[in-house]
């Protein structure tokens, strides 16, 4: 178990950053994490009013946004499970998702809302929207009610202090979110993940990927994914980062702009941004014939390198020390050139159950064709006869490692 709590870090990082910058979605007004910490105590209020127990289900479905973040951290604060649902699933999956959770209250992007049908999910008692948190569905009426009630509690929240703030507190055993991971076949399985999962793999994070308080970071893979949710999102907002988040759907294009205005100091990416900006805009480069000629000069390639060098990472922001790559396998091509360049990028290596991280190594330790050294909240064991020469099965338990599957 994990020494560190992590509504204890919530609660830290609110206090210790009380006037600074913490969310904004991108091109739009900042939220302070003292405006983020009311607007959690004002849906703890509402929770509390619509008899939300701890360990109750609460999903939230809608693209990056402050609001989405916002509902993620009161509903583990609180003690209740959020059930993260990636927008894109279709009305049948969210249907399921939100039935087999057994969630009884849903944060939903008004778009969605629109194609998902209520009564197709019975145990369901309020819809919000994360636009606003306006009710979008109110199966009890007592809505209106609440609500009234929690104006008068908005002038409370209005006049506390930071050192008047105070979150309940939640063991780290707690079930924090269940995660229903793309289902190859059928229906997608629940992974369930505790407070000590998400704790273990923040904890690692601050040790070994460098960030510290009003450092910016860029928010573009989606948050009801693992990898998004916990580099993205839960350990740069522990450290008091300002996080932008991009809430239209992230082409090379809209990214790299982001990256440029925002110039955050880390990068995560999924291989196919990295492949797409090598293929669109370095590869038509490097194959034109003169080009061709001239890498194989000494000197003269180590200028055009130097060159390439300059305008991929301008593409990033030109303010960052490292990428960190995960999700899939990087193109060996894009791997070998980006080596080449000693371009400070780096491949970790995850899955949901995992929460999401199993291995990473900075870059400047980085060896090609691999994803890192195991981390140090894990064991790992080769299930193989001879695990230096045959593939195996990878066998791994420690404190990252999900409680199970959610009613498997």
């Amino acid at each position: 178990m994990m020494k560190e709590n992590l509504v204890a870090m919530i609660e830290e990082s609110l206090k210790s950053n009380w006037h600074l910058p913490a969310f904004s979605n991108y091109k739009e007004q900042e939220y302070s994490f003292e405006k983020v910490a009311k607007k959690i105590l004002w849906l703890h209020f509402i929770f509390e009013k619509k008899k939300i127990k701890k360990g109750d289900k609460i999903a939230v479905i809608g693209k990056n946004s402050v609001n989405w973040a916002i509902s993620y951290l009161a509903t583990i604060s609180y003690g209740a499970v959020i059930v993260p649902i990636l927008p894109d699933f279709a009305p049948d999956d969210i249907h399921h998702i939100v039935n087999h959770s057994e969630a009884s209250l849903l944060f939903s992007a008004e778009d969605i809302y629109e194609d998902i049908d209520e009564q197709k999910m019975p145990n369901l008692n309020v819809i919000f929207s994360l636009s606003d948190f306006s009710v979008l569905f109110d199966k009890k009426n007592t809505m209106s009610s609440i609500l009234e009630k929690a104006v008068s509690e908005t002038k409370t929240f209005q006049l506390l202090a930071a050192s008047e703030f105070q979150l309940p507190k939640i063991d780290n055993n707690s079930l924090a979110s269940i995660v229903y991971t793309s289902g190859t076949t059928g229906f997608s399985k629940g992974v369930m993940l505790s407070h000590n999962n998400l704790v273990a793999n923040i904890v690692y994070a601050q040790n070994n990927m460098s960030l510290k308080a009003g450092d910016n970071i860029v928010s573009f893979m989606p948050l009801a994914h693992s990898y998004g949710c916990a580099f993205e999102f839960l350990f740069p907002f522990t450290l008091g980062c300002h996080i932008t988040f991009l809430s239209k759907i992230p082409s090379p294009k809209i990214i790299v702009k982001a990256f440029k205005e925002i110039k955050p100091q880390l990068v995560l990416s999924v291989p196919l941004i990295m492949e797409k900006i090598y293929k669109k805009q370095i590869k038509p480069q490097i194959d034109k014939p003169l080009i061709k000629i001239m890498l194989k000069i000494p000197l003269v390639n180590r200028i055009i390198y130097k060159k390439i060098y300059e305008k991929l990472y301008d593409s990033f922001g030109g303010n960052f020390h490292e990428i960190v790559i995960g999700g899939a396998a990087l193109n060996k091509e894009v791997e070998q050139f980006l080596k080449k360049l000693n371009f400070p990028f780096t491949i970790g290596y995850g899955m949901t159950e995992c929460a999401p991280l199993i291995s990473y190594a900075p870059w400047k330790t980085h060896k090609p064709k691999s994803v890192g050294k195991v981390v140090d909240t894990l064991e790992i064991k080769i299930n193989s006869e001879n695990p230096q020469k045959t593939a195996g099965e990878i066998l791994m338990r420690g404190e990252n490692v999900m409680l199970g599957y959610y009613k498997n």
